[in-house]
């Protein structure tokens, strides 16, 4: 349903506002911080910041019960709590350390999850780390106060970016709406999303029809029916998924933490455009499933060598390409010259085209990586890089930091460097990897047969398992 004249005169009215004003202090909220001992899980520190003065309480000893007494004081007259990982941290740490507090019944807002909502798009906000925890940015270590007044700067920039969404694109606004508050935590929030929208929560068959057409044109028609009928069982999921749809198609990936929480808002990003269906009428799969359309979109070619053919007289070139768009094992031997690459490149880039996936390439040559780098940027792909024992620290660190904000769709690494790739965030297992492949120049298969090969293999970059392996190169 498309808004009144009136609600878009007051968003647009709101939006100015905030912009001519962009409010220091977002609010009659108190933006709460806690260090706890992660041996007996005792609140060590704890800082709280009002939104409305920026008046702060610090308490840092051991008579917790005497300082939350105070917060509460501190406290009174405000309308919400606000941090950064408040529902899942903050507040159970509260709670435990004293269960009557009267603040705890206050309506809460959690910037860790508004923050892939409102900032999607690669860059992503700068205060938040695009890590496996989202946490904040900080100059120093162990500082709540800090922290909570980062989480109050950081509320200021999504209330000013949602504010303009609602304007810009009104049925995502209202589906995240009534998404993030059908949960039973959504008091704050709904507040929240009342002031972007100038509007009330919608009603469940509105909310279902803006989702509907959110989903139009960007994901599979069956898919998208059934995600909507299952959206009041996981609404955060679905309304992380829809932000990532929202910028789909560029360099943005879903923040690292949401995969590692929320692990089924990438499955069902995978499932509305990774997954084909075989209704004749779903525009999006008979397109973006179809391994000739993803030929001409990528490349320009109107269809795939036509030799060699396999047993049965089709292009393998194209037979290889379908099986990996599937996501099924393949191993692919091939003659020198017969576009071995383009049956990897295409495969990876339609699927992080689809869902933002990294694929990795294993390849013991450093000439060749520097060559598939070349040729891709030739032809205008720039989402391609390398990674292998002659690049710089700096170098090294900077090919990680692409890949882990989204700028890599294809990773070429050499076995050695398959050892030493850090365990932290900043590594490639921070992104969804949906691909893992071999790519040697020649290499023996099973001990019989020898020539160039592709393998690919869907893989997981939860287990590590399922991964393509060259015996000669890989092992």
């Amino acid at each position: 349903m498309a808004p009144t004249r009136q609600v878009q005169s007051a968003r647009r009215q709101n939006l100015a506002n905030l912009e001519l004003n962009p409010p220091a202090l977002p609010g009659r909220c108190l933006s709460i911080d806690l260090e706890v001992s992660p041996r007996d899980a005792r609140i060590r520190k704890l800082a709280a910041v009002r939104g409305d003065d920026g008046r702060a309480f610090a308490y840092s000893g051991a008579n917790i019960v005497g300082a939350l007494v105070e917060l509460d004081a501190f406290a009174a007259g405000l309308d919400f709590l606000l941090g950064h990982n408040i529902i899942a941290f903050d507040r159970p740490h509260l709670a435990a350390a004293m269960p009557a507090l009267g603040l705890l019944k206050l309506p809460v807002i959690d910037t860790l999850l508004l923050n892939p909502l409102a900032f999607p798009r690669n860059p992503y906000h700068h205060l938040v780390k695009h890590y496996q925890d989202g946490q904040l940015r900080r100059g120093r270590l162990n500082d709540p106060e800090l922290d909570a007044r980062l989480a109050l700067e950081v509320f200021a920039d999504q209330r000013l970016a949602l504010a303009g969404l609602a304007d810009r694109d009104p049925d995502l606004a209202a589906a995240w709406h009534w998404l993030t508050t059908a949960d039973g935590e959504g008091r704050g929030l709904d507040c929240f999303f009342a002031e972007a929208r100038s509007t009330p929560r919608p009603r469940e068959v509105e909310a279902k029809a803006a989702i509907a057409r959110c989903l139009d044109d960007r994901s599979c028609s069956g898919r998208a029916r059934e995600a909507i009928g299952d959206a009041a069982r996981a609404p955060w999921p679905l309304a992380f998924a829809l932000a990532w749809l929202s910028v789909a198609g560029g360099n943005s990936v879903m923040p690292p933490w949401v995969r590692h929480q929320m692990p089924e808002s990438g499955v069902l990003v995978r499932r509305l455009r990774d997954t084909a269906c075989s209704d004749a009428d779903c525009a999006w799969c008979r397109a973006r499933h179809d391994a000739v359309h993803e030929l001409n979109l990528w490349f320009g070619f109107d269809d795939f060598r036509p030799t060699p053919v396999d047993a049965e007289g089709r292009p393998l070139q194209k037979v290889i390409v379908e099986s990996a768009m599937r996501g099924d094992h393949v191993l692919g031997i091939l003659p020198t010259g017969t576009g071995k690459s383009l049956c990897y490149q295409l495969p990876a880039l339609s699927r992080y085209d689809k869902t933002g996936a990294l694929t990795v390439v294993i390849s013991p040559l450093v000439a060749l990586m520097a060559d598939q780098v070349a040729g891709l940027e030739g032809r205008g792909i720039s989402s391609c890089a390398a990674l292998n024992g002659l690049l710089s620290m700096p170098e090294r660190q900077d090919v990680l930091d692409r890949v882990r904000l989204g700028d890599v769709a294809i990773l070429i690494v050499s076995p050695s460097s398959c050892a030493t790739v850090p365990s932290d965030g900043s590594s490639p297992s921070a992104r969804s990897a949906r691909g893992c492949l071999t790519r040697p120049t020649a290499c023996r298969s099973g001990g019989t047969t020898s020539g160039p090969t592709t393998a690919t293999s869907p893989a997981s970059s939860a287990n590590g398992r399922g991964r393509g392996r060259c015996r000669r190169c890989c092992a």
